[in-house]
């Protein structure tokens, strides 16, 4: 089959925190230089320092996207956090108007089997899962309901939707 399709998400929230890092990371620069002077071991290492954590928390969420690959979905923050979740083993889709949290990022409850994966609080995306699946790039959550947002949430829906009959379908004439 083969057939893909990307869904990108909102990068307003990573532009804010690729801003919030540069400063912070020009300040850090700045008391190292008044404080400690500038000893070039210590300055090469911040600075190596600073470029790592830049690139990988501000630059790679702005290159990534979430995508449908076959019968996979994918979702994806930069190389921060990556996630396949076989088609079969959703339940249902559905549209989510306003987030329970207003926060974005990748984060979890710790009382709640919940994952979220957004980039901004409303227009969200919830996939109920038939069983609860394991997220090793979120210190290992099993989460069985996952709200996550794209920019055309309509495509995607149906998408799934689509995919999820033709499973469904599928299943019924097995048995």
């Amino acid at each position: 089959m083969n057939s893909s399709h990307r869904f990108y998400y909102s990068k307003k929230s990573h532009i804010l925190d690729l801003l919030i890092i540069l400063f912070a990371e020009v300040l850090i620069l700045f008391l190292i230089l008044v404080l400690v002077g500038i000893d070039f071991v210590i300055l090469s290492a911040v600075l190596f320092l600073e470029a790592a954590v830049l690139f990988l928390f501000g630059v790679t969420p702005l290159l990534t996207y979430h995508e449908i690959l076959d019968d996979q979905l994918f979702l994806r923050v930069g190389w921060i956090f990556r996630a396949s979740i076989p088609i079969a083993n959703i339940e249902r889709v559905e549209r989510i108007e306003r987030g329970p949290i207003i926060r974005t990022g990748v984060f979890f409850r710790l009382s709640s089997p919940e994952l979220f994966i957004t980039s901004r609080g409303y227009d969200l995306i919830g996939i109920k899962l038939r069983e609860k699946q394991r997220f090793p790039w979120a210190l290992g959550k099993k989460a069985d309901k996952i709200i996550f947002d794209v920019l055309d949430a309509d495509t995607l829906i149906n998408l799934l939707e689509t995919r999820l009959k033709s499973i469904h379908a599928n299943r019924v004439r097995e048995s």
